[in-house]
């Protein structure tokens, strides 16, 4: 009778933890149970894993990704999921360095925002920023971009990205998109006044090349 009740238990349990996992772009974090796991159950992340460079004479932005498998969000979301998260580094078309973030990518935050790059939702074509060239059918993944100065609390942009092959050449093709403007205000101090104005990296579209 013992061994049934044990097995029973176990049983019970298997299922419940079975149904803690939701694939992340079917589920809305108000809608994730406490301590579930939104797992990128169709492995959409995997492909933009590695490094990636635009050059253009001077100008130069390399972005690598990484992808957190089981990343906890806490209170007052309290899941896990799996998240894509990166770094740059850009210089600028006069040969000057303005961002080089590439070793953060090396530490284990605990808090996605001490990324500067994190992953967000699956675009569908009809989402903003259009795409007119992009073939029926594509998905893209936005990312939230930031830049290690910037102490503003407003400021944002979305870095949106999806992969496609041209002949034979693995690329990343980006819309780097304004968010929201600065708002003046620090980020640490609302009543402190901001001193970043805008991010280094010029809005609009960029094609990386995998390395």
């Amino acid at each position: 009778m013992k061994k049934i009740v044990i097995l029973i238990v176990y049983i019970t349990f298997s299922i419940g933890c079975k149904a803690q996992i939701l694939d992340i772009y079917e589920t809305l974090p108000s809608e994730t149970p406490l301590n579930a796991y939104l797992k990128d159950t169709q492995n959409f992340q995997n492909q933009f894993v590695g490094t990636w460079v635009y050059q253009n004479g001077q100008e130069y932005l390399e972005v690598r990704f990484i992808k957190r498998e089981m990343f906890w969000r806490p209170a007052p979301t309290q899941f896990y999921e799996d998240v894509l998260v990166g770094e740059y580094k850009y210089i600028d078309s006069n040969g000057i360095e303005k961002v080089n973030s590439l070793s953060n990518l090396n530490l284990n935050h605990d808090n996605l925002f001490n990324y500067n790059l994190y992953s967000g939702a699956k675009l569908v074509l009809d989402r903003y920023p259009l795409c007119p060239s992009c073939p029926i059918g594509t998905e893209r993944l936005y990312m939230h971009f930031d830049e290690p100065a910037n102490d503003d609390n407003m400021l944002s942009a979305g870095f949106v990205i999806r992969r496609v092959i041209e002949n034979g050449v693995e690329k990343l093709k980006v819309q780097f998109i304004n968010k929201s403007s600065k708002s003046g205000r620090s980020k640490a101090d609302f009543y402190v006044p901001s001193t970043f104005t805008n991010f280094s990296l010029p809005y609009g579209d960029y094609t990386l090349i995998k390395q």
